[in-house]
């Protein structure tokens, strides 16, 4: 029985044994059987990985699972078949994008012949759920078997990680469905995976935001390395997460445009680690304490308005590009064509767009500024080194700085 409890996700297995909830929770597991919890990304994760993820010992936990599933319930008709199906699709979106997307998909999916859209298996989630973070179990699959047909996350995540470089991504496991270059604008930074692994949807633009009430007669910063002058000392804010993890796209940039040393400026300078959201309601808000400078995406910045004695600033060497992409297995790309094309088509990419997500699909107009220009880290850059690695460096040199530790 072990290997049936290994094979299903955490969803399947709670819903045929709510009696093991109990075991989870004695393992410290407890978040996974949470009904929020195991209703989104339960149905994405395998047991095998969650207890590989979370250093449990497996034939252990089994053996207790077995001694509390005293009975085991029948699956529905059909269900034996699909105990360990793949999900189709996982889409873990940023905030701003899951309500319109999910509406376009649910239109897509009335589109499809009654028997097509019941054989698709999917699940869209929003990227706030600050509890779990799905692209943490890519440090630990080990087969396909593991991972949805087609996964959308934003950012520069453990989808870049050596584990699954070297399994998923140079065994040509997943395959690019897209070769847009983007407009006149984009194409120009080379944001298409040369290689062919990541499908490139979508952009999420970080920029400058700045409250000249609180920055008085200071300089109003115009490039990312301005943030690292002393007079910005303690008004600055930045992403920052509940686990003491900050926005791995600023530090990874500034690490490689200014050199390591560069975070302890940095982290002097940063005063809040806070959701945009957050940045967003502060920003003019007329009160004397909050931050002077925001580091935050487009869509909040736009999200603004007028607002009198703000003003967003589009750096002069770039805004910084956090990528949103697609992985697509291989032998997968047919069965899913229908899908695929949704995806990567050009109602997908004008909800991107409309909300400052440039996309690259070349039918969309990205209603960017004119002559705006962008700082990505580029594919050689990922390519060629540990983001794992240095993404855990930076961020430990960063934290000291912020949390005033001396080096």
């Amino acid at each position: 029985m072990s290997d049936t409890f290994l094979n299903l996700t955490i969803s399947k297995l709670i819903l045929r044994h709510p009696e093991t909830i109990p075991i989870f929770a004695a393992n410290g597991l407890g978040m996974l059987t949470r009904e929020d919890t195991r209703e989104s990304f339960g149905a994405a994760i395998r047991l095998r990985t969650a207890l590989k993820a979370a250093g449990v010992n497996v034939d252990l936990f089994c053996r207790q699972l077995e001694e509390a599933a005293v009975q085991e319930n029948s699956p529905a008709p059909g269900e034996q078949e699909t105990a360990t199906q793949n999900l189709n699709l996982f889409a873990l979106l940023p905030c701003p994008l899951k309500i319109p997307l999910e509406q376009a998909f649910n239109g897509f999916l009335a589109s499809l012949p009654p028997e097509r859209r019941n054989r698709l298996t999917f699940l869209l989630e929003g990227n706030a759920n600050n509890q779990i973070d799905y692209a943490d179990y890519a440090d630990h699959f080990e087969s396909p078997a593991e991972m949805p047909d087609i996964i959308i996350t934003p950012g520069f995540n453990s989808f870049f990680h050596p584990h699954f470089v070297q399994r998923f991504i140079r065994s040509g496991t997943f395959t690019s469905v897209t070769n847009y270059a983007g407009d006149k604008q984009l194409a120009a930074m080379g944001i298409t995976d040369p290689n062919g692994h990541y499908s490139m949807l979508a952009m999420n633009l970080l920029v400058l935001v700045v409250d000249h009430h609180r920055l008085g007669d200071r300089p109003v910063p115009r490039t990312w390395g301005d943030l690292l002058r002393p007079e910005y000392e303690r008004t600055v804010a930045i992403r920052g997460n509940h686990d003491g993890t900050f926005c791995e796209t600023l530090l990874l940039t500034i690490q490689k445009e200014f050199g390591a040393h560069s975070l302890t400026p940095l982290g002097k300078n940063v005063a809040w680690g806070w959701h945009p959201s957050q940045m967003v309601k502060s920003a003019g808000n007329g009160r004397q304490e909050g931050p002077a400078v925001c580091v935050m995406p487009l869509f909040f910045a736009n999200s603004m308005g007028q607002r009198e004695g703000v003003s967003v600033v589009w750096p002069e060497d770039g805004a910084l590009v956090s990528p949103v992409t697609m992985l697509v297995k291989t032998e997968k790309q047919e069965e899913l064509r229908d899908l695929i094309e949704f995806l990567t088509g050009a109602e997908v990419a004008g909800i991107c767009a409309g909300a400052s997500f440039p996309a690259l699909h070349p039918q969309v107009e990205n209603q960017l500024p004119e002559g705006a220009t962008f700082k990505w880290i580029g594919w050689e850059y990922v390519r060629n080194n540990d983001l794992k690695e240095l993404t855990q460096t930076a961020n430990a040199a960063f934290l000291r700085a912020f949390q005033g530790i001396s080096p």
